[in-house]
């Protein structure tokens, strides 16, 4: 009987399905409650639109095999081609239950949802589809799903983007009122390409932003002192600055690796090296937003100067504000940022030989005590080739090309953004810098 499943399967795979049905048939003559090959004349019924017949045959499978997700999610898939939504949504609740990461069954439920009237659970599972979808490549693939999965892919993305574009708009409301609606212009062409109504412009091919591009700014990887009057100031204090990093250092407490990802998250692989290594250490004063009152505190002269730049405040998002310690040998690799409305600034402070970063395509070293800023939203990557400890202050600050009211909305965008995606249960967007 092995051989004769083991050929069963070599023919679907060939997409002999004519042979796959005599080799399942000749299967259930000798067993007629065989499992799969129960479920390979379900699935062909299904396909043919013969619903009531693809049940009765998933339900003798489901009797001998209910721990099959997949016998549960085609049931659904069954009931609901008959109209049976109570029963489809029953059956996908099965599945998930068995694999609650099954984006096929998120998605069929989803649409039962939205077929009976419950518009907001089924936003909630739709996001989570989504989320689940990308997170194990599916998006990427689209083009190559089967034309079933890429519809039901398509309308969760159309629902979602609708009531975020929804959301936004009641958001921005309030602002709008008190300015002119020009002043909106490239707020306004940011969020329909965000939301999908407009081809993504990107102004260099080495900047991908993998969050939000704002359109109409300069496209610089390295930006010029003349940009931010306010640099001079903040060196003039890099002594006492540097004193303040050396009693943290000294006493080597409140740091913590930069990178802490997940181990479920698919970009773990790519950062293996320093997730979770101290290899690469940070001292917040920020970190998504949030003041690390404790660490502000040990460094009274260093947090009073970042507390008066012009910082990109979004909340739960940024400021990112930290001393960045990278030890003897270490490498960052290449990656981008998230969004272009925001731009890096590094002061150097423990700078030893063989020291680098490349933003684009210009590498530059570090000068203690002088401030360099760039966009990392265009590929960058850092290195210690030394055998010594690298200190640098980094710290998010607004790009000087948007104007005051763009700063309010945008900053109101990523914030509302987050708060959907929280609202509907999903985990916010990385929002960081390094």
């Amino acid at each position: 009987m092995d051989a004769l499943v083991e050929s069963a399967r070599q023919s679907v795979q060939t997409g002999q399905l004519q042979q796959a049905a005599s080799l399942y048939t000749q299967l259930l003559q000798l067993d007629p409650q065989h499992p799969e090959a129960l479920k390979f004349f379900a699935t062909q019924a299904l396909s043919s639109g013969q619903f009531s017949q693809s049940i009765e045959l998933l339900q003798r499978a489901l009797a001998n095999s209910p721990g099959d997700a997949s016998l549960h999610k085609n049931l659904g898939l069954a009931y609901r081609g008959r109209g049976e939504l109570p029963e489809a949504l029953s059956a996908f609740d099965a599945a998930l239950q068995l694999k609650p990461d099954y984006p096929v069954a998120l998605l069929n439920k989803g649409a039962v949802l939205e077929q009976t009237g419950r518009h907001q659970e089924a936003l909630s599972i739709y996001l989570e589809a989504l989320s689940l979808a990308g997170n194990i490549g599916l998006l990427a693939q689209m083009p190559k799903l089967p034309a079933g999965l890429r519809q039901l892919l398509v309308h969760a993305i159309d629902v979602v983007q609708q009531a975020r574009a929804e959301h936004l708009k009641q958001m921005l409301a309030p602002l709008r009122m008190q300015h002119a609606a020009a002043e909106f212009t490239r707020v306004d062409h940011c969020l329909r390409m965000y939301l999908g109504q407009e081809p993504l412009t990107i102004g260099h091919p080495m900047q991908r932003p993998t969050f939000i591009t704002f359109p109409g700014i300069p496209s610089h990887a390295w930006f010029e002192r003349t940009d931010f009057p306010w640099l001079d100031n903040i060196e003039s204090h890099t002594p006492e600055i540097r004193a303040e990093l050396a009693q943290v250092l000294h006493a080597d407490q409140g740091f913590r690796p930069f990178i802490e990802m997940p181990r479920e998250h698919p970009g773990t692989a790519y950062w293996e090296a320093l997730n979770y290594s101290p290899n690469w250490n940070a001292f917040f004063f920020y970190r998504d937003g949030r003041r690390f009152d404790d660490n502000c505190r040990r460094c009274p002269i260093t947090s009073k100067l970042l507390d008066s730049l012009p910082l990109s405040r979004v909340a739960e998002h940024s400021p990112e504000v930290f001393f960045s310690v990278l030890k003897p040998g270490a490498y960052i690799p290449p990656h981008t940022g998230v969004i272009n409305t925001r731009l890096v600034t590094h002061m150097p402070l423990i700078i030893p030989p063989d020291c680098g970063i490349r933003v684009g395509d210009e590498t530059r070293g570090w000068k203690e005590g002088e401030c360099i800023v760039f966009d990392d939203t265009f590929e960058h990557e850092a290195w210690n080739h030394s055998d010594q400890t690298r200190v640098v202050l980094i710290f998010d600050i607004w790009n000087p090309y948007l104007t005051n009211t763009e700063k309010q909305a945008m900053r109101i965008v990523v914030e509302e953004i987050g708060h959907f995606n929280q609202l509907h249960g999903q985990p916010d967007q990385a929002y960081t810098s390094d």
